[in-house]
């Protein structure tokens, strides 16, 4: 193993984690939001249960 193989393989997995990981946790922050204003504007039962998964995420 060279130091050019390996600096390769770390950016690889350097864009690969970024690629990944970065655009869901922005989901999330978006999904979570949409969910706990449903549950505070129109407080049905299945928000109810959206809200508890805010509170795993956030």
């Amino acid at each position: 193993m060279d130091k050019l193989f390996l600096a390769r393989f770390q950016f690889a997995s350097t864009t690969i984690f970024h690629f990944l990981f970065v655009p869901l946790s922005i989901g999330l922050v978006f999904m979570v939001a949409l969910m706990e204003t449903l549950y505070v504007v129109k407080k049905k039962k299945f928000t109810k249960k959206c809200r508890n998964s805010g509170d795993t995420y956030s």
